[in-house]
């Protein structure tokens, strides 16, 4: 008596919470039933610790959020409307939805094959470039050729053009040719910059044999200009030589022609010429050339050099097509040269072999003191009796 007396002493005012502590009431109470043993044994379980109710409130809030997410990614692969039979919707959206990852899936390989092409190919061509000092500027800039026969892999070009060229003795394109070809084919300016003796003829005669099309009654198609009338000759026999068969209608500006000439009735697909005899024809007898659509400045050193700016500027107006491609070549080519260059180009791609304004390897140069007139004969004729040279292949350019 006296132990509760002082227990309920020491605890008078004190309040218990007996849901909380139901554990420990029902182990100190002493009840005889069974039936209060089951009681007391079952409370625990009817009330559970607070730890206990926050673990199952946390798993059912992340049960909640997994259900969640699952709709979200079903509602992805949802179709629109409904479907009666909704299993069979369940199972045709799965079905859907992993053709649509399958598909995914491949399109994001393809994407990778192709970027690692095209890494492979622009690799390929710098090593091309450097191998045969080939500098470029400009964007979007095509591979270089590796040989003529990708002319018609790549290009489609015309059985013909490529079997003239191998009994003109072409075998392999000059670096020149390898990157000025594919540049004009893909219709991009250019400004070519390469040595006297490396092919520049040929790589802007090749193109545009290749783009125009032979016998056309529209009028001129192709202009070339160049600085003297010897150079123009040359460049049309060899035009003519590459053309061979196919019916091309090929023209030289001579004088006669440029000062009678009745150019609404003649038939002209590529036109060579010197700025002056063009700018004549163009002026006093109404050559028209608005559809013009190749515009190639040989030798443009020279044309610019010998007071030509304002009469090829007349010539370029003249040539108003606007899908017009124009492109100089020259051997060398100074910084003035270039900014006029560019003042009458668009988006040009500018090739360099070799160093700039350099002369060529492959041509032997030799300083010969003649003395007279009659000695630069003598040794020329000298010259040529030491190389075994047909004087009739001599270019005096």
């Amino acid at each position: 008596m006296e132990k509760a007396k002082l227990s309920s002493a020491l605890f008078a005012g004190t309040r218990f919470d007996r849901k909380r502590f139901a554990a420990d009431f029902a182990r100190f109470r002493q009840v005889p039933s069974a039936r209060g043993q089951d009681a007391a044994s079952a409370a625990p379980s009817s009330a559970p610790s607070p730890e206990k109710k926050r673990k199952r409130k946390s798993k059912a809030r992340a049960k909640k959020n997994k259900k969640k997410r699952a709709e979200e990614a079903a509602s992805d692969c949802d179709v629109e409307g409904f479907s009666v039979f909704k299993g069979l919707a369940t199972k045709k959206e799965g079905e859907d939805c992993e053709k649509k990852v399958e598909t995914g899936m491949s399109e994001d390989s393809e994407v990778v094959r192709r970027r690692k092409e095209v890494e492979r190919e622009i690799e390929r061509a710098a090593i091309l470039r450097k191998r045969f000092d080939i500098h470029i500027s400009g964007q979007n800039v095509p591979a270089p050729l590796e040989n003529f026969e990708e002319l018609v892999s790549r290009y489609g070009c015309d059985s013909y053009l490529v079997g003239n060229l191998s009994k003109l003795g072409f075998q392999e394109p000059t670096p020149i040719q390898r990157q000025a070809i594919p540049i004009l084919l893909l219709g991009r300016e250019c400004f070519a910059c390469a040595p006297t003796g490396s092919g520049k003829t040929l790589a802007f005669l090749f193109p545009i044999l290749m783009k125009i099309k032979p016998g056309s009654k529209e009028g001129v198609k192709a202009v070339i200009l160049c600085p003297t009338r010897e150079l123009a000759a040359q460049t049309t026999r060899e035009c003519k030589k590459l053309a061979k068969g196919r019916k091309f209608y090929i023209k030289l500006m001579t004088k006669d022609l440029s000062k009678s000439g009745n150019f609404k009735d003649m038939h002209c697909d590529i036109l060579v010429s010197t700025p002056l005899r063009l700018d004549h024809a163009v002026q006093k007898r109404d050559l028209d050339l608005s559809r013009v659509e190749y515009l190639v400045l040989d030798e443009s050193d020279k044309l610019f050099e010998l007071g030509f700016v304002e009469v090829i500027d007349s010539i370029v107006k003249a040539c108003s097509n606007p899908s017009i491609i124009r492109s100089l070549f020259s051997a060398t080519l100074p910084d003035s040269i270039e900014a006029l260059a560019r003042t009458i180009m668009h988006d040009a791609v500018r090739v360099i072999v070799g160093r700039k304004n350099s002369a060529s390897s492959l041509i032997k140069q030799k300083l010969i003191f003649a003395g007279t007139e009659k000695g630069k004969l003598l040794a020329l004729r000298q010259s040529f009796a030491e190389v075994s040279l047909d004087p009739s292949l001599a270019d005096f350019s």
